[in-house]
């Protein structure tokens, strides 16, 4: 092949369509050498678009023979590159030291006692949910959400009960659930 071409140009265009046909037909080759080089399942879509990002740097100096062999070369070479980065990504996962930061852990526990507490009540019906949130969050009184619905204090008062013993019950299961992490990771 020729060295660069302008865009645009006849040979430039020529060498695109190449790039495509070349794409379309050794795309599925190109992915089983990656898996076949060790290339971690969940990497080897970056690892073939690395190979073919190089091939289409290099198609112009390419001969035109052999394109699996030449293929074969590219795709060795990203499918190293990508282990040697991924063994180093995982030495330095491993280096870390355990949180074992008592603050750390406690915006842990926060974050997973907040995210129970919205999907507890995401599961609630609309009027127990707005009793619970205007009572325990607003610190609305029964009285004052009941006129604000159009609902009797007595009916704001059940949906309450309501809404507390789904949100206790999501909490005792979250707090067996700490228990049992702080047991066996601690």
């Amino acid at each position: 092949m020729v060295g660069l071409m302008a865009r645009g140009t006849p040979a430039a265009s020529a060498l695109s369509d190449e790039f495509k046909a070349l794409y379309r037909a050794q795309f599925a080759f190109v992915w089983r050498l990656q898996l076949h080089f060790g290339v971690p399942e969940h990497q080897v879509e970056d690892a073939v678009q690395d190979v073919f990002v190089v091939v289409h740097r290099r198609l112009a100096d390419w001969d035109g023979r052999s394109p699996r062999s030449w293929l074969y070369g590219i795709a060795r070479r990203v499918a190293s590159n990508h282990r040697r980065r991924s063994a180093r990504h995982q030495r330095k996962i491993e280096a870390l030291p355990e949180p074992r930061d008592p603050a750390l852990e406690g915006r842990i526990e926060d974050r997973e006692l907040l995210r129970t507490i919205e999907a507890a009540l995401a599961g609630l019906d609309p009027g127990p949910r707005t009793a619970f949130v205007l009572t325990e969050i607003e610190g609305m009184s029964a009285r004052e959400i009941a006129e604000l619905v159009d609902a009797s204090p007595n009916t704001i008062a059940s949906r309450l009960r309501k809404a507390r013993a789904h949100v206790a019950a999501a909490l005792a299961e979250l707090d067996g659930d700490l228990a049992r992490n702080r047991r066996s990771h601690g």
